[in-house]
């Protein structure tokens, strides 16, 4: 959770996915996102786009 929580913090600073991932401690972007759907129920890129960016 903690890595998702600076996932969503990186993402809300306009940092692309990749960086975000790589950041988080994640393996690839691939796991991040599946790890964020499986919490959060949509993938991040949704999650960035409700956020208006």
């Amino acid at each position: 959770m903690r890595r998702l929580d600076l996932v969503r913090h990186l993402l809300a600073q306009g940092q692309s996915l990749v960086d975000a991932a790589m950041t988080a401690g994640f393996t690839d972007q691939s796991h991040m996102t599946r790890q964020f759907r499986s919490t959060y129920g949509m993938p991040p890129s949704r999650w960035v786009k409700m956020l208006g960016r």
